[in-house]
């Protein structure tokens, strides 16, 4: 019978490259159990990973939906709240005024028309929004203030009622103002006429913030608070029973404009709800998609576990093997 021999530089190297591929597969595995990916993915796909590449594709595209959706729900939810405070102003205002009898002495008048025009600059402040240095109200021109100042308002309207006393002539006029486009649009509006573009926040969901300050609305709102500013009798010339009866018109004005601004106020609402919505339909598309392509590239703990244990075993197998041969000698046989 034949014997082959190996010499001893090519037991070293067969022992070597033995040693050397141990310990990569028991790399390969250690990282295979601490990432839980399956290290192989051609060979645990049967080399098709097209539908991998479809699926880590759609997640990032989810991901990003979900993102683009959470900015959109933040800028209409900061521009609730502006309408909001803007409402409860309006409301405890229009309140004030139709709760005063009838004949409102001059002190009365003049003090609801101090809050009137403090609710005014109050209400163009609250126009002037911004979140991230982008102006809420302005339309697609989120770069500029939405409006001037309530000075530039009310020195503008004082012009155009200059002369007049009778309550419905003032109210006409300043209506007048706010519809004529060289009126409020000219020198209050700095925003663009073009509502802001709408974005993608799902697959199949767009939604657009079209809530801007030159909304009729939004402009009933502020021409109610200028009505009742100009009731102040000292800088518009005007007798007391004047000033009461512009006051009770202001009032009127001021109820319209709350009804207007709660439909305003609801649209916007309405889109809140369906960035809602789609954030909850992204997330569950997120949440099965990652299931599916977890199935698909991770390993399996306990396999992988087990087969570390193998190779650790052959590791040691292979040093003790090693170690003995090391010790052959001649010498020991002298």
């Amino acid at each position: 019978m034949m014997v082959q021999s190996f010499g001893d530089m090519s037991q070293y190297l067969l022992l070597r490259t033995r040693s050397v591929d141990l310990n990569d597969t028991l790399s390969t595995l250690t990282e295979e159990l601490s990432t839980g990916v399956a290290s192989d993915l051609p060979a645990q796909l049967g080399g098709d990973l097209g539908f991998v590449v479809d699926l880590e594709r759609s997640i990032s595209n989810m991901d990003s939906y979900q993102v683009t959706a959470q900015e959109t729900a933040l800028f209409a939810t900061t521009a609730q709240t502006y309408l909001t405070r803007i409402s409860d102003n309006m409301g405890a205002l229009s309140s004030d005024i139709l709760g005063t009898s009838v004949g409102t002495s001059d002190a009365t008048t003049q003090s609801l028309a101090g809050q009137a025009r403090n609710h005014l600059e109050s209400t163009i402040s609250n126009l002037n929004g911004q979140l991230s240095g982008r102006s809420l109200f302005a339309g697609i021109d989120t770069s500029s203030v939405a409006l001037e100042g309530a000075d530039t308002m009310m020195t503008a309207l004082e012009a155009e009622v200059a002369g007049l006393t009778d309550p419905d002539d003032i109210v006409t006029a300043v209506e007048n103002w706010f519809d004529d486009p060289a009126g409020f649009d000219t020198i209050m509006y700095n925003g663009s006429s073009s509502d802001m573009a709408p974005v993608r926040i799902g697959a199949t969901t767009d939604v657009s913030i079209g809530v801007r300050a030159d909304d009729e609305r939004l402009k009933d709102v502020m021409k109610g608070l200028a009505v009742a500013a100009l009731a102040d009798e000292d800088s518009m010339g005007l007798s007391e029973t004047e000033a009461a009866n512009l006051m009770d018109r202001a009032g009127l004005e001021l109820v319209n404009a709350q009804s207007s601004l709660i439909d305003l106020q609801a649209d916007l609402g309405f889109v809140e709800q369906r960035i809602e919505e789609a954030q909850t339909l992204n997330a569950a598309a997120l949440t099965s998609m990652s299931v599916t392509l977890n199935d698909l590239i991770l390993a399996d703990p306990a396999e992988t576990a087990t087969r570390i244990e193998e190779v650790e075993f052959q590791l040691q197998a292979l040093y003790t093997v090693t170690a003995r041969l090391s010790d052959l000698n001649l010498l020991n046989y002298v």
